[in-house]
This record gives C-alpha cells, sequence and structure tokens, in this order.
C-alpha cells in the first residue's frame, strides 16, 4: 500500500524546485532580449561633453565685448575645454572633472576630440567663487607635447596663467607670451587669486573608449586625425573651430 503522505510531500517539494527553474528561464530570456535589443551609440555622456564644450569655446571665442589677445589665438597649438566644470564632484576640497581636447596641424586643420581628466587637491578661487567653464589654450610645443604624457601637472611641468584679454593686457606678440599655457573661464575670465599649481591633467582612456567604441591613442587622433568615424556632434565641434578666425 501506497503511504499517502510521502507522495503529497514530494509534490509539494518539487513545486518550488520546477518553478525555480521557469523563472531563471524566463530571467535568462528576458536579459537575452535586452542585450539584442539596446542600440550599439557612442557613450551618451560623451556627446554632452562634445557638444558644451564647442558651446563653451563658441561663447569665449565669439564674444563681442571681451577679446582673446591675437598673439594667444595664433600660437595655439591645442585647447582643453571642460565645460560645467562646476558641477563637478568635491572632495576633500579637490575639485575633478572630464573635458575634450583638439589640436590642430601645421595647416590650421583642427582633430576629432579626444578625452582630458583634470584633478586638483585646490582648485579654483581661493575667496568662495565657483568658476564653471573653462578653457586652456596650450601655446607651446613644450606644452602640446605633454599632452601625451601619461599625467602632467601645472605649475610644475608646464607654465600656466589666467588668461587676459586685448582690452586689459599687453599681449600684442608671440614674443609677450610668457606661459605655456592660458586658462579662461566664461563666467569670469579672469582667476584672481586662483591657485592652479598642482593641479594635474591626463588623457581619459576610458571615455575616449566609449566614445569611439574602442580605445585609440591620444597621439593618433590629436597629431594624425585618425578616428574610425566621426559622429555628428564631433564634426559640428570641429566645423566650428574651423569658421573662427585665428588672429
Amino acid at each position: 500500500m501506497k503511504n499517502p503522505v510521502s507522495e503529497a510531500s514530494i509534490r509539494q517539494s518539487s513545486q518550488p524546485r520546477a518553478w525555480r527553474g521557469l523563472r531563471r528561464l524566463a530571467l535568462v530570456a528576458v536579459l537575452a532580449i535586452g542585450l539584442l535589443t539596446q542600440p550599439v551609440r557612442a557613450g551618451e555622456k560623451q556627446e554632452g561633453t562634445v557638444r558644451n564644450s564647442r558651446w563653451v569655446y563658441e561663447e569665449v571665442l565669439q564674444s563681442q565685448t571681451r577679446r582673446l589677445p591675437a598673439a594667444i589665438l595664433q600660437a595655439t597649438k591645442c585647447i582643453a575645454i571642460f565645460p560645467g566644470l562646476k558641477e563637478a564632484a568635491f572632495a576633500f576640497g579637490g575639485r575633478h572633472g572630464t573635458g575634450t581636447i583638439t589640436c590642430r596641424n601645421d595647416e590650421g586643420v583642427w582633430s576629432p576630440p579626444a578625452f582630458l581628466k583634470l584633478s586638483a587637491g585646490s582648485f579654483g578661487l581661493q575667496i568662495g567663487y565657483q568658476a564653471s567653464d573653462i578653457m586652456m589654450f596650450f601655446v607651446t610645443e613644450k606644452a602640446a607635447q605633454a599632452i601625451l604624457e601619461p599625467k602632467f601637472a601645472l605649475g610644475g611641468d608646464l607654465s600656466v596663467a589666467a588668461g587676459p584679454y586685448s582690452d586689459t593686457a599687453g599681449v600684442t606678440s608671440a614674443k609677450d607670451l610668457t606661459q605655456d599655457i592660458y586658462i579662461y573661464s566664461r563666467a569670469s575670465g579672469l582667476f584672481a587669486g586662483a591657485s592652479f599649481e598642482g593641479t594635474r591633467l591626463a588623457m581619459s582612456s576610458k571615455a575616449i573608449r566609449r566614445y569611439y567604441g574602442h580605445y585609440i591613442w591620444p597621439g593618433a587622433i590629436l597629431f594624425e586625425h585618425d578616428v574610425p568615424f566621426m559622429p555628428g556632434e564631433a564634426e559640428e565641434f570641429v566645423d566650428g573651430l574651423q569658421q573662427i578666425r585665428w588672429e
């Protein structure tokens, strides 16, 4: 004679295992569908950085009220742009952010954008003012070559100063350029009381990989203009720079 208690116990114990197996299969199916339908596209965060960088340089370089000295524009070899740096994370008084960088060749053609990281223990005004958008003008060969270093520091490896304007400074020719890098803020243009000592810059391989689909040596992007494709906002970024009068 069969034991009804034993049969009921077997049926009850086998049901949870069966349901668990079905749930696992359903979860795998959902994940597989999600992977298949996920669009392949440039990193959304990097797209925004490129797009915002263009807006920043347009504001700075096309201003009708405060113009940059022609000597700086003519000598510029590379520019780095950090849009919305005021929104970067703060930690122990430091500031961190990612921006774009582009360099022009001897024919005056600007490169596709690469990405640069900034980190500093005491970057920004020491009087409580919070800078927003920042542009760095690399005006010497030494500064341009330093970009390819694993990491370089402003004020140590490279000399740096707040950028002057045509109506405020006696910068009329290349001989008046005494710094490697000149820095401007879209908010105020001049960092009175600011300290750039110890500010570190380094190429962001992660941002490059996400934007272009795989890692590309920064030198190939900036000095050989070699990228697998040009996203729409990158084309607009470069085209806008080409239309600016660099003198």
